[in-house]
């Protein structure tokens, strides 16, 4: 559940980033391309982060274990 919140969450975002960004450079704004972007780096962190955390704070989760 969490990779599917962290893409949907991620995806919003890039939206209004490259909404906003192509008015700024005065190029043409492309949805779909900000949505595979958004989903891409949502999953990405959304692996990511947790290793991070495990690795600085040694708690008993699932993670810090695998490290």
């Amino acid at each position: 559940m969490r990779y599917i919140i962290s893409a949907i969450w991620s995806t919003i975002f890039m939206s209004i980033i490259g909404f906003i960004a192509a008015a700024l450079t005065e190029t043409q704004f492309n949805p779909m391309q900000a949505i595979r972007v958004g989903i891409v780096f949502g999953l990405l962190f959304a692996v990511i982060i947790p290793f991070i955390a495990a690795k600085s704070y040694k708690g008993k989760t699932k993670y810090s274990k695998m490290l």
